[in-house]
């Protein structure tokens, strides 16, 4: 299922760039 595993990998980019958004 490369559809499941690119929508996972492009929320787990977007939750990483808001927590590091957070942090900064």
């Amino acid at each position: 299922m490369p559809g499941k595993v690119q929508d996972f990998f492009l929320c787990s980019l977007l939750l990483c760039n808001i927590s590091a958004g957070w942090c900064d």
